[in-house]
């Protein structure tokens, strides 16, 4: 028979097995990180594999600032950027966490079309760093977007005499120069970047070679040029035929020659295989957009 004592001893030793344990993972550990193995999981890249994790640790407890940061981070860099808002927008409460939690904010919210978020959470990133040189080319692209083309002239300024160098300013700058008609200006640092990117060992990240395809094709439009531009922005869709930036820029050029059709085709084709809720949201705003403008067309003509 086994008595309680002896149940009372058998738990004892097992108890001492498992603190002898602990360096060899033998044992349950309940004072384990959960978070310990999302962050290497971020520092390889593997951003979806953490986001099942996440969630489910937001959910238990939401004001885990670090969750939120590790979640909002991992929603931008798979792709997700208007999931991301939320969980950003707490993290970035916490001092630990607010800086860089406010770049991403600003990356997810330029990404979604609202430049007012995305200078606002820019702006509260400048206030924590004000000579951050990514931060500012941030801002002034957000500020672009806005259509502040001035305003966006003055952060590129200011960070071309922190950093004249810094690629991240390759992009707001040459749009901000062709937006204000300075276009051989434009033309000089879009060539000066180019050598710089092929000098480099190693290519900049994906995200800013979309960047700069863009802004070659941004260029050919400037320069009255809209058939090179239509080749050079199918040539972007082919090499980042899935960049929420690339895709919606070509959706605006296709729409600035009057073919909103093809436009729509190529969104509808992309939420398909993406299934982004970004491009599934531009979808629904288009069609909003249709259905609006035929009703007001049918009451013009008294049909309704």
């Amino acid at each position: 028979m086994i008595t309680a004592v002896a149940v009372g001893r058998r738990t004892i030793s097992g108890a001492a097995l498992c603190a002898g344990l602990v360096a060899a993972a033998a044992c349950p550990q309940s004072s384990r990180d959960p978070l310990a193995e999302i962050r290497s999981f971020h520092e390889q890249g593997r951003y979806e594999e953490s986001l099942e994790r996440l969630r489910a640790l937001t959910d238990e407890d939401p004001a885990n600032l670090e969750a939120n940061y590790l979640l909002g981070r991992a929603l931008v860099e798979s792709g997700e950027p208007s999931l991301a808002i939320w969980p950003l927008a707490k993290a970035a409460e916490s001092p630990k966490y607010a800086f860089d939690a406010s770049m991403l904010l600003a990356r997810a919210t330029l990404g979604s079309r609202t430049p007012a978020d995305a200078i606002a959470a820019a702006d509260a990133a400048l206030a924590i760093e004000p000579d951050n040189v990514e931060a500012l080319a941030l801002r002034a692209l957000a500020k672009f977007k806005a259509s502040r083309h001035a305003d966006a002239w003055a952060d590129v300024e200011r960070a071309v005499a922190l950093d004249p160098d810094h690629f991240d300013l390759l992009v707001p700058r040459v749009l901000v120069l062709l937006e204000l008609g300075r276009i051989d200006e434009a033309e000089a640092v879009l060539d000066a970047g180019g050598r710089a990117t092929t000098r480099e060992r190693e290519l900049p990240g994906e995200e800013i070679q979309a960047r700069l395809c863009l802004a070659n094709a941004a260029f050919a439009v400037a320069r009255g040029d809209p058939k090179s531009a239509e080749i050079m922005y199918a040539d972007c869709l082919d090499a980042y035929p899935s960049d929420e930036r690339v895709v919606l820029q070509v959706v605006d050029f296709y729409d600035s020659l009057g073919h909103r059709e093809r436009a729509t085709a190529l969104l509808q084709r992309t939420f398909e295989e993406t299934r982004a809720t970004h491009f599934g949201y531009e979808l629904a705003r288009r069609a909003r957009r249709r259905a609006d403008g035929e009703r007001s067309m049918r009451r013009a003509f008294g049909e309704v």
